[in-house]
């Protein structure tokens, strides 16, 4: 080759490395380009965001590497954009649908739940029907919770069908909304009130029964010693004058 071409190509070459360098080093410090991939699965790149039919985007940063203080050079890589799969995370909210509430409202009146079945399911009707209506964040695994317990309520022991119950207004007490989940947390405090008084009334039925330890033809005595007078009608008058019957071996005083 000659030496003038020779020397015309180096020349060419240093200023295309020129102006390479000019161009890397004239882009902004965080500069990024978009990688777009369409439903087809067709990859492009671009310097502004994908446009919005794009089934995915990733953002690159194109800032040139940096060395570090000890000389090691390090990239600013960027993490990809995957706003996709972070939408996907989030349940969805799920309500029953008017044929659900429809089979509900059949299995409400069945003759073969006891009272309190029947009355749950009832509730369980009203509160499908809010879902919608109010600010609720059932899922559908909620919902398969509730029915599970909506079916133990043919179940024949009372202990598991009390325990469908449960777990059903567990689900609620979490999932519906502020006013359902106010309602359900003040019932639950009704109910401890009407067991305190069941068992207080229990405790006074038991006191009012006395073991009797003997009996002859004119009085009985308790374990305590306490004498039981007999009246003329059979039955038996203890110390204050209280009325008392005879029952197997206890008595029980008025």
């Amino acid at each position: 080759m000659p030496h003038t071409t020779r020397f015309a190509s180096l020349l060419s070459l240093r200023l295309i490395a020129a102006c390479a360098s000019g161009l890397v080093l004239s882009m902004p410090a965080a500069a990024e380009v978009y990688k777009c991939a369409d439903a087809q699965g067709k990859v492009s790149y671009s310097g502004t965001p994908c446009a919005a039919g794009s089934v995915r985007q990733q953002a690159v940063n194109a800032a040139p590497a940096a060395a570090g203080i000890d000389g090691v050079t390090r990239g600013a890589a960027s993490a990809p954009s995957n706003t996709a799969s972070a939408s996907a995370a989030t349940p969805e909210k799920f309500c029953p649908s008017e044929r659900d509430i429809a089979n509900l409202e059949n299995r409400s009146t069945s003759i073969t739940l006891d009272d309190k079945a029947r009355a749950f399911i009832r509730e369980e009707v009203r509160r499908a029907r809010a879902c919608s209506r109010e600010d609720t964040r059932y899922t559908r695994e909620d919902w398969a919770r509730v029915e599970r317990g909506i079916d133990a309520q043919n179940r024949s022991l009372e202990r598991d069908r009390e325990e469908g119950r449960a777990a059903a207004l567990d689900t609620h007490s979490v999932s519906a909304s502020a006013q359902e989940r106010e309602r359900i947390e003040n019932e639950k405090n009704r109910e401890a009130l009407r067991e305190a008084e069941r068992q207080r009334d229990a405790a006074i039925q038991d006191a009012a029964w006395r073991p009797v330890a003997r009996c002859d033809a004119t009085a009985c005595w308790d374990k305590g010693g306490n004498r039981y007078g007999k009246a003329a009608n059979g039955n038996y008058v203890n110390a204050a004058g209280q009325a008392c019957t005879l029952n197997g071996s206890k008595l029980h005083c008025q």
